[in-house]
């Protein structure tokens, strides 16, 4: 009871800073604070919302064919170096090291927690017997995958050094966005480009303040820091000239069918959830999904890929 009573004051408090604050810091504490959260409803540690097709049966699924076709929407395979900032616990890398037989990753993370985790795990996560996994032996592994803790504002590497920088449902959480894009076209070679994926509110609402017009209960946690729309995005990449090479919306891919299957699932969902949280974290999770679905279909939010260009 005080274990519970503890916990239950620690995801207030969390919750009410990050939403005040704001800062990447505070997202990072949400996000270790909800990452067991995160597993029981997904099966996994990839952090992402998936893409869902007619084909995906369950979140891990969905979530690992949004992290293929996020490398092939960036053209990884034509690439040599890669920085993906905002990284996790490097699970994308390692699926793009996999496939990317050419590509050397530098992943960039705020979180020491998560860096600390994903360096111990690469071994385990290679010799994993799941198949939804399905990451065979990678050689060589340790000279092409390397860990860097900063923030995504002041990055610690050269000038003109990488050929991609990929921010995979991160970019929402940079702030201010405008010196992440600012770095990443210092640190680009020429024609290099900056790959991002992230949910965004859509144009038509950008004179509603997102407090009040999208009311998603513990996703707005997850998704406390600067909610972006596309005008924004595209007007700081060409003040800080980038070609926006290719814009493409799939939100349809995404929300609703995430939302369904958590409803679908609730029952069993809900079991594994409350062994570890509150009832009341779970019963703020499923009004969420609900309240996540019904503004993707009013198309008050979507889901973008970006792909722009250094000149």
């Amino acid at each position: 009871m005080v274990y519970r009573t503890i916990l239950l004051r620690s995801i207030l408090g969390l919750i009410i800073l990050s939403i005040l604050r704001r800062n990447e810091h505070d997202i990072v504490n949400v996000y270790d604070t909800f990452s067991n959260l995160m597993r029981i409803t997904t099966g996994g540690k990839l952090l992402n919302f998936g893409y869902w097709t007619k084909d995906t049966i369950n979140p891990l699924q969905a979530q690992i064919q949004l992290t293929r076709i996020f490398g092939t929407y960036g053209s990884f395979d034509t690439a040599q170096t890669l920085l993906d900032v905002g990284s996790g616990f490097s699970i994308p890398a390692l699926h793009w090291i996999h496939r990317y037989s050419n590509l050397k990753i530098f992943c960039l993370n705020i979180s020491l927690k998560q860096l600390k985790s994903a360096n111990s795990e690469i071994g385990k996560i290679q010799h994993s017997k799941d198949n939804m996994i399905n990451l065979s032996f990678t050689r060589n592994i340790d000279n092409r995958i390397f860990h860097i803790n900063s923030t995504s504002t002041s990055i610690p590497i050269r000038n003109e050094s990488v050929d991609r920088i990929a921010a995979f449902e991160s970019a929402q959480h940079f702030k201010p966005i405008a010196q992440f894009i600012h770095e990443s076209r210092r640190i680009l070679k020429y024609s290099g480009q900056l790959i991002m994926a992230m949910p965004v509110i859509t144009n038509n609402s950008d004179l509603m303040p997102f407090s009040k017009s999208y009311n998603l209960g513990i996703l707005a946690v997850t998704w406390a820091s600067e909610h972006y729309s596309v005008s924004l995005l595209e007007s700081l990449l060409r003040k800080d000239d980038f070609e926006l090479s290719n814009v493409e919306y799939i939100g349809g891919k995404i929300y609703g069918p995430l939302a369904e299957y958590y409803i679908q699932n609730r029952d069993r969902l809900r079991s594994e959830i409350i062994k570890e949280y509150p009832k009341f974290l779970e019963l703020i999770l499923y009004k969420s999904m609900i309240k996540m679905k019904r503004e993707s279909d009013r198309n008050f939010i979507n889901y973008v890929l970006i792909r722009a260009t250094r000149k």
